[in-house]
């Protein structure tokens, strides 16, 4: 992967990490889908801090894998960990607090972990 290939991803990467600080920003809008006072699978007293919790876990995860594509030493040997890692985090997030609005951050968490799993040599450092 050439450097500028690694430098899109790599800020991709970090800006999809990033979108989950929008669970943080409050809206009046009832259609604003990032909502963390509602969930269909955690506890009313427990859905903020676990919310906040998976959301600093995915923000802080994201920005180590965009790091890591961008090759940084100690990092780029344990991308696709990481990449797994970043994008269950998103995933137990966007699924918790569910809004059918999140799909194409499913999509993207799917496509993360398909190409960390499958590793092919166009994502190797």
């Amino acid at each position: 992967m050439s450097t500028a290939t690694r430098v899109v991803v790599g800020l991709l990467l970090l800006a999809h990490g990033l979108v989950h600080l929008l669970y943080v920003t409050p809206s009046e809008d009832p259609r604003w889908p990032f909502d963390l006072s509602s969930s269909w699978l955690v506890p009313e007293p427990l859905r903020r801090s676990v919310g906040l919790a998976l959301m600093v876990a995915t923000v802080a995860s994201f920005g180590l894998l965009a790091l890591a594509v961008l090759t940084v030493p100690g990092l780029a040997d344990s991308w696709a960990m990481i990449a797994i890692v970043a994008s269950a985090c998103s995933l137990a997030l966007l699924v918790a607090y569910w809004n059918r609005q999140l799909i194409l951050g499913v999509l993207i968490d799917v496509g993360v972990i398909v190409v960390a799993l499958t590793q092919p040599s166009w994502a190797q450092p």
